[in-house]
């Protein structure tokens, strides 16, 4: 009974891993070749001494793809998909094959269910899945920003000096369970209203696997926003959609960028609520956090580690304020009773 389930262990632990590859899909990479390449066009029209001559060069120089960040990121990536894929499939073994079992039988009906769906209810199913996801994804964003406890987490995904593909994954576990509870809730939330007013008409549109939201999104260069690759959709178009300048622009270091484009997909969250940057020219900017939290950062152990020692001090510090508003408060009273 062992070898059965050690067999689907296995599989659960290469399937983790092997997610590491599906984040970047042949067709976004081909998608974000293209448009680099378009880019890499324009910025030599525009910028002819400053641009590399030829297009392998500008897309992979080895100042990015070689510099001690970006090394740090494939060494994470790899190390963060081995312990979490190691991790599930203890799980397995713990739980037993059944609970696979359950959720193969979910997935088939979730494939019956959609050969019954109606169109129309699964693009507006489709489309306001994705608006409320990335609502959802946003608010989260700026509330990692904005909370001192939760951007000792986060600011590991800000750490890189320099950003490639993968350094969207580098993110801290803790950064992860925000961004689940964040689906929990934005998932349900949308998919209820839709059981109780379309039932058994329920599915997602999807390319390749890939919501086609998210698919479109994706050929728009999504692989770039985690590039040296600067691009633009200029005035308007970067008002509804967040460019990969934009993001880049998010991981700058300049006062000026600090707290700017938090939207993951979507423009409209940050036009709203006034965190929009929109750039009216290339910038050069000098990516990352502070240099004595990123030297202290320079191991996949201190990425791990380093946010828990950072985010106790803010605890540590905020009970502190709290016990000395509370002395404060009291000492008026307390003299006094004393000089009577």
């Amino acid at each position: 009974m062992l070898a059965p389930d050690l067999a689907v262990a296995a599989d659960v632990v290469w399937s983790t891993f092997g997610k590491l590859f599906s984040r970047f899909h042949w067709t976004s990479l081909l998608a974000a070749t293209v448009i680099a390449y378009i880019a890499w066009l324009w910025q030599r029209r525009q910028e002819p001494q400053e641009t590399e001559t030829k297009f392998l060069r500008f897309l992979f120089p080895s100042r990015v793809w070689l510099h001690r960040s970006a090394l740090l990121d494939y060494r994470f990536v790899l190390f963060d998909k081995v312990a979490l894929g190691a991790l599930l499939g203890l799980l397995v073994l713990f739980f037993g094959p059944k609970q696979i079992d359950r959720a193969v039988e979910g997935g088939a009906w979730a494939l019956d269910n959609a050969a019954q769906a109606n169109l129309g209810v699964a693009i507006a199913y489709t489309v306001a899945l994705l608006l409320t996801e990335d609502f959802f994804r946003y608010w989260a964003h700026r509330l990692m920003h904005v909370s001192p406890f939760l951007w000792q987490f986060h600011k590991v995904h800000h750490s890189p000096e320099v950003l490639v593909p993968v350094s969207q994954m580098r993110t801290h576990p803790v950064n992860g369970l925000v961004n689940l509870v964040r689906s929990a809730i934005a998932i349900p939330l949308v998919t209820g209203v839709f059981v109780v007013l379309f039932p058994g008409e329920l599915t997602i549109i999807s390319i390749l696997g890939i919501n086609a939201g998210r698919f479109l999104f994706d050929i728009l260069g999504a692989q770039l926003r985690h590039s040296h690759v600067w691009l633009s959709w200029g005035p308007i178009f970067s008002r509804i959609v967040i460019s990969p300048a934009q993001h880049q622009i998010h991981h700058s270091r300049a006062p000026e960028h600090h707290n700017r484009n938090y939207g993951s997909q979507f423009a409209l969250w940050d036009w709203l609520f006034g965190t929009l940057y929109v750039p009216k020219r290339r910038e050069k900017l000098e990516l990352g956090i502070g240099r004595e939290e990123t030297e202290r950062m320079q191991s996949i152990a201190g990425l791990y580690l380093e946010p828990f020692k950072d985010a106790y001090a803010v605890v540590r510090r905020s009970r502190n304020r709290s016990r000395q508003a509370k002395e404060v408060a009291v000492t008026p009273g307390s003299r006094s009773l004393r000089s009577s």
